[in-house]
């Protein structure tokens, strides 16, 4: 084998293989199209889910475990009547709710119960829960935990000591829980290339953490912890300024 340098070749300039998907794909004219398939397929589904139901919401608090059920049927133009019942209202139709609690959503003549369920159906004919496989996993996930921190025994007693005095659940609230919970979002979101937990967009996993921080902050002191994650406080800041959600924000301040 020759030794010339003259008849070695040259290095290879390739990259090595990197199996990881393209961040941000080519324009080429098929994706164009897809893209351009995908939001006319999220107007349809969106459109025929309007013109075949009508929404009714019944709970017993203006906000509560129904807020999010507001946030996503306003989030897609939805037209719904909101009814809060009073005690008297809620003893007398205890009885014919399909799990016996509140609240429910009426579409047409059915009505629905378990608002965790509720929202899943919604995000999912409104095409809330991602365009593929791994984010609808990511914002299954990201859901379930904020439900999950909203019923834990914790941030229910750091609540009733800070009404009171606070004491070593509220404590473990500020200091590990909701910082955790916290950068776990923060993350998701700095490892997107938009603002949202999802990089193709705005999805029920967002507006869950909205519905969360916007319903707690109002009892705890939450804003001392979210200054220190800028991505998840510009991720509130772009919810709250929604142009599709503008308006309902509006309404309720009004009530």
């Amino acid at each position: 084998m020759s030794r010339l340098k003259a008849d070695i070749p040259p290095p290879r300039k390739a990259k090595a293989y990197d199996p990881s998907p393209l961040r941000h794909p080519p324009l080429t004219p098929q994706w164009r199209w897809a893209q351009k398939y995908v939001s006319d397929m999220r107007f349809l589904q969106r459109t025929h889910f309007l013109g075949l139901s009508r929404f009714r919401i019944l709970a017993r608090q203006r906000k509560g475990t129904a807020e999010l059920m507001r946030l996503l049927l306003s989030y897609a133009s939805i037209p719904f009547e909101d009814h809060i019942l009073l005690d008297v209202d809620w003893k007398s139709l205890m009885c014919k709710m399909p799990y016996g609690n509140l609240p429910v959503l009426w579409i047409d003549h059915n009505v629905y119960g378990e608002p965790n369920a509720i929202s899943r159906h919604l995000a999912n004919h409104l095409s809330l829960l991602g365009n593929t496989e791994t984010e609808m996993l990511v914002a299954e996930a990201v859901f379930d935990q904020v439900t999950n921190l909203k019923e834990s025994d914790v941030m229910q007693k750091a609540y009733e000591e800070y009404q009171e005095r606070p004491d070593d659940n509220f404590e473990q609230v500020m200091t590990v829980l909701l910082p955790n919970h916290f950068k776990f979002w923060d993350d998701h979101i700095a490892a997107t290339p938009g603002p949202y937990i999802l990089g193709s967009g705005l999805s029920v996993a967002d507006l869950a953490i909205y519905d969360f921080v916007d319903q707690y902050r109002v009892f705890l002191p939450i804003d001392n912890v979210i200054i220190y994650h800028k991505n998840l406080l510009q991720l509130l800041n772009i919810i709250k300024a929604h142009p599709r959600l503008v308006q309902y924000f509006k309404r309720t301040r009004a009530q």
